[in-house]
């Protein structure tokens, strides 16, 4: 029976998941003709306005032999592509540092490879995590282990949820079957863009702990990698609340805000280094004025979803550029904090982004530190300038960005905000660095020009400081092991070497998949 690939089949918003009636009257064959039908790809085409349509991508079988046209392909036999991976020797024990996607992905896939493992995390589980943070928007009383940053599920767990990545390979596509074998949507596995959202992102953690658990790993919580101890350039001992433990293979992964990691592993002589990273400012829109401008007028949301933006424009005479960044469709502002007298601010949704308001980071790129602690020192500076200015009550400084282009403070009210603390006036450019001012003001221009509107309705909340982590954890390519020592592994984000929940988590899988048990 012939097999083919169809391209870009339209579907209607409202037959979304009629894809087998679209494709019979595209090809003009009988419903009962298409056999084995699989979905590839589904992504939401708005290029034409006012007329958005669901696209598939498609592979069937059907008894009639097909003549090629446009998005009709004759399926190529399939040949295996996984990805060859090289051993890595390890001890039947691994001490796992971080509950964030790459330490539980490659929790998980040790176990399931037999390995024992123990899993520390200095937060709380994500329910009493979620408590936590609830009670920090009430009361300011900030709890340095347990907050948008720290706990189970790390910084990924108070966001969008968004699980796109740049490109498809075994270890992603590993992280989205094991999701979807978690209780989590099918359709994340084809879906361009997919997303879970806060409140589903709790659920899923819940329960890959369980499987955890289950599989006999063992995970402590409020449990801290107080210090270690390197022998000869081998980890040898740990150190988690005040108790040391003999240790021959440690995995890090911390997150992108382990700042007293950081400090404690450049104490022990292991390398590290300075990275480039991003910051800017937070906006805020009306999610109204986003779908209008992204979909055209009297377009059904519900059946669409919100509208998102990604913006990117050359500033400076191409010597720099501002771009949008993690933008969260009816999404809210968090408060965002990983120590105390500091300040910045993050954004989050819940899987069905239905609220009033969108916001997105607006950041510009800060080239590597020609020290080790330049941009970390940059981060904190900005951030502990935030909180004195909210009057250390963690009340974010903001601005309209019409004000901003015109360097002065609102003369009247801002509009209504998500920001859970309250916002303070303020003029951004008194104390932010001038080449990222400059770069806003002029990403705010030619943003203006693609979205109408975005310059009069967009208010500023500000600082965004914390797109990736300023400093690296130096490792070999192929085994992921630190280049200084041996025993010591470094994934995900905090080591410097991935950004968003999918590519850390596939971060975590592919050491797992890797390791090989010392004989």
């Amino acid at each position: 029976m012939p097999s083919y690939q169809y391209r870009e089949l339209s579907v209607d918003l409202d037959k979304k998941n009629n894809v087998a009636e679209a494709l019979s009257h595209t090809l003009h064959i009988s419903l009962d003709s298409i056999q084995n039908l699989s979905i590839e790809r589904l992504s939401l085409d708005s290029r034409k306005r006012g007329a958005p349509h669901w696209s598939y991508n498609v592979f069937f079988d059907t008894e009639k032999t097909l003549k090629p046209q446009h998005g009709l392909f004759k399926k190529e036999s399939e040949t295996k592509n996984d990805l060859i991976v090289d051993s890595v020797d390890v001890s039947s024990l691994i001490h796992v540092i971080g509950a964030g996607p790459a330490g539980l992905w490659a929790t998980l896939h040790l176990l399931r490879r037999g390995f024992q493992v123990k899993l520390y995390e200095q937060g709380k589980p994500v329910e009493s995590r979620f408590r936590d943070i609830r009670r920090f928007f009430n009361d300011r009383h900030f709890n340095p282990t347990s907050n948008v940053l720290f706990g189970e599920g790390g910084a990924g767990a108070f966001s969008d949820g968004k699980l796109n990545t740049r490109s498809r390979n075994l270890f992603s596509q590993t992280v989205l079957e094991d999701m979807v074998h978690l209780g989590m949507s099918k359709e994340i596995l084809y879906f361009s863009k997919p997303h879970i959202g806060t409140n589903k992102l709790v659920l899923l953690l819940r329960a890959l702990r369980q499987e955890i658990i289950d599989l006999g790993g063992e995970i402590f919580f409020e449990s801290k990698l107080e210090d270690i101890e390197i022998t000869n350039q081998q980890i040898s001992k740990i150190k988690i609340n005040n108790s040391w433990l003999d240790c021959d293979t440690l995995v890090l992964a911390p997150g992108h805000s382990a700042r007293d990691l950081y400090e404690l592993l450049n104490e022990k002589g292991v390398t590290l280094e300075a990275k480039g990273f991003a910051m800017g400012v937070r906006v805020e829109h009306p999610q109204a004025l986003i779908n209008e401008r992204q979909f055209g007028k009297n377009v059904d949301i519900d059946l669409t979803g919100s509208a998102e933006y990604a913006l990117t424009a050359k500033t400076l005479k191409d010597t720099s550029s501002a771009y949008s960044f993690c933008m969260c469709p009816g999404g809210v502002l968090v408060p965002c904090a990983s120590e105390q007298g500091a300040l910045a601010t993050n954004g989050m949704s819940h899987s069905h982004r239905k609220g009033p308001l969108a916001n997105g980071a607006i950041v510009v790129p800060v080239q590597a530190g020609k020290s080790l602690w330049d941009g970390l020192n940059h981060q904190r500076r900005l951030e502990r300038i935030a909180y004195e200015i909210g009057e250390k009550s963690y009340s974010a400084p903001a601005q309209s960005i019409e004000a901003f282009l015109n360097k002065k403070r609102d003369s009247i009210d801002l509009p209504k905000s998500t920001y859970p603390c309250g916002l303070t006036p303020n003029n951004i450019w008194d104390w932010m660095d001038p080449y990222i001012c400059k770069s806003l003001a002029e990403g705010f221009l030619s943003f203006e020009r693609k979205i109408p509107g975005f310059i009069k309705y967009g208010t500023i909340i500000a600082p965004e400081t914390r797109t990736s982590s300023p400093i690296r954890i130096l490792r070999n390519l192929d085994t992921l092991e630190s280049v200084s020592t041996k025993g010591l592994f470094v994934l995900g984000e905090g080591a410097g070497y991935a950004g968003g929940i999918v590519t850390s988590a596939a971060d975590g899988v592919r050491f797992a998949l890797k390791a090989k048990k010392l004989h």
